[in-house]
Order: C-alpha cells, then structure tokens, then sequence
C-alpha cells in the first residue's frame, strides 16, 4: 500500500554499513532541505528561538553549528528497556541499535544542557521546561544584538499598552528592567531624562513612532530603536520575541543590499550606532 515498513527496513540496514550508508544518502539530504527550508521561514518571522529535534545529532552531524545543545538522556538499561517495550525490539536488536550511537559520556561532555530522562514523564516535563524557559532568557536578551539590561517601551496614548504586555512580559522574564511610557515626544523626552542611563531598547507601537524616533535622535540614539507594525494582526506583538530578529536590525543599517524592506522597523534611522 506505500506505506513504510520500519521494523522490515530496520532488519535491512542493522548491522549491513553499506545499506545503512544508502539509506542515509537517501534520507538525510531531504531532511536537511527541509529544516533549511523551516528555518529561512523562521528567519523572514524574525523568530528568536528555533528548536532543531535531531536523534542522531552527534553522529550524523556536526553539534558546533548549532547554538545551543540540549541533550536529552536515559542510562543504558532504561533505553533497552524502552527500544524492546515500545518499539517491539529483542534484546539483540536492542543492544545493535544502542551499539552504533555515540557513548553518553561523550555526548554530555559536549553538549550545554543534560535533560535526565529516567524517571516519569512529569519529571521529564519538569526538566524540559526549566531548560526552555532559561533558552527563552538567552533568547530575549540575544535577539537585542548586544547586552542589554534595560527596555523602554512606548504607546500613543495608555489605551494601548495592553499591545505591549506580550513584549514586556518576555524580556521581564528575561532579566531586563522594562519601563512604559504613554504620549507625546515630550512625555518620552521626560522619561528619558529621568534616566541616569539610556535605555539599551526603546519598542513603540505604530502610533507612538514618529514621536520615539524624535525623542531617541534627541538623546544621542542610544541603543535599539524599533517599532511595532499597525497591521490589525501584527504578529510582532503576538509572538513572543518579535520584532528583534538579527535579520530585521540588518535591514536599516547602511548598505544593507539584497534585503527586503519591511514596515515594521524604521527604514532609513540606523538602530546600531
């Protein structure tokens, strides 16, 4: 009928190098196609977080191209016992399919993050979002481009702070002091100058634009300037991280040839001094 018979094609390359060295030529090139097709549309969102799920990370590839390792782990008996429950494997076929991993020891050395994997599910769901949750703080202070410690976010009016809440919600979490202002440029002159610091970020909303961009070109343009799109689903506001992308900050420094204008961020102030 088409559809793939695992445990027949398991039998077939189990201890034969050379088919399992076809498979993989067969295999691996449509799965790399495709996460490169995943994570240019990741880039254009201006996604700041993007998990790569990859069983055989250390044997197939190389980990030094990626971020962040996260190594998720189980001792030898608990996945032997697991491959033969869950997956119908004997003990001999079990013991082949462990064999041609890379020994544990060698991939916790060189991964950043271990996530224990021998007890219930609730305790593996418990380690899993500790370690999400501390790639969420990377993440939000990464995508500024620099370090960062400070984030002013600004509104036209007090009305629309709810648009912020996502925003501020983040990078709160991610360590940052985020402070909020509402009004005209000289309301944003006042909060600047209460400051002994410029902020490392100043976010306004659509409406709140012309008025951030005044007030930032008054104080030396400090940090990041960046404001969110008016379009009546603005994604930027919805998702996480957005709209600080490395890719949406290269966008208005200058010479930025081959990239896309977007509405999103002021087209010809340079957000990097």
């Amino acid at each position: 009928d088409g559809a793939l018979d695992r445990a027949a094609l398991r039998a077939k390359v189990m201890g034969d190098q050379a088919a399992l060295d076809a498979l993989n030529q067969i295999v691996h090139p449509a799965v790399r196609q495709r996460r490169d097709e995943l994570l240019s549309e990741a880039r254009e969102r201006g996604d700041a977080l993007v998990v790569n799920d990859i069983p055989l990370l250390f044997e197939v590839l190389d980990p030094a191209q990626f971020d962040i390792v996260v190594l998720v782990d189980a001792a030898t008996t608990v996945r032997r016992t697991r491959l033969r429950a869950m997956r119908g494997l004997s003990n001999d076929e079990a013991d082949r399919m462990l064999a041609v991993q890379m020994p544990a020891e060698r991939k916790r050395a060189r991964s950043h993050f271990v996530i224990d994997n021998d007890g219930s599910r609730s305790e593996l769901e418990r380690g899993t979002r500790a370690v999400f949750e501390e790639l969420r703080r990377r993440a939000a202070r990464a995508a500024l481009g620099r370090p960062a410690s400070t984030l002013l976010l600004a509104a036209a009016e007090t009305r629309d702070h709810p648009a912020l809440n996502a925003i501020a919600a983040r990078y709160t979490d991610a360590g940052l002091s985020v402070r909020r202002v509402a009004g005209s440029a000289a309301a944003l002159d006042h909060a600047l100058a209460k400051t002994a610091t410029p902020p490392d970020a100043i976010v306004a909303t659509a409406a709140a634009a012309r008025a951030a961009e005044q007030a930032w070109e008054r104080v030396g343009r400090p940090g990041v300037l960046a404001y969110l799109s008016d379009d009546p689903d603005p994604v930027a506001v919805r998702l996480d991280l957005r709209p600080w992308g490395y890719e949406r900050l290269r966008l208005v420094e200058p010479g930025a040839a081959g990239l896309k204008p977007r509405p999103d961020l002021f087209p010809v102030a340079n957000p990097l001094p």
